[in-house]
């Protein structure tokens, strides 16, 4: 599945999601979408945590293992719903996201090359 793709089947998910959520139709629900960018990084910010929490890699006090990797697994794709939504937020492309990708990529290697 391509980031077109996957920016495509997020934003008709966003949509349903705003609809039921505040009782409007998709045509008032895509005002909504830009004003909810706010909610959408702190919820990314949650889910992050979560996966935190489920793979316990911050608890070096635990002996506790992590969760399943069907949680893990799901709490990953719960990150990777906000990062996509909150890239439809933004408007951003998958063209636009697969070139920044590709140059901080770049970037990351140069800086492990310089000693960064």
């Amino acid at each position: 599945m391509s980031i077109e793709e996957i920016l495509e089947l997020q934003k008709e998910l966003d949509l349903k999601i705003t609809m039921n959520s505040f009782g409007v139709s998709a045509g008032d629900a895509k005002h909504y979408q830009e004003a909810l960018l706010a909610k959408r990084l702190l919820a990314l910010h949650v889910e992050v945590s979560e996966l935190a929490n489920a793979t316990k890699c911050f608890k070096y006090w635990s002996t506790k293992p992590s969760e399943p990797q069907e949680i893990i697994l799901d709490e990953f794709a719960d990150v990777l719903h906000f990062v996509f939504s909150v890239a439809n937020s933004l408007n951003l492309t998958a063209k636009e996201i697969e070139d920044a990708y590709l140059k901080k990529h770049e970037e990351n290697y140069k800086r492990q090359q310089e000693g960064y």
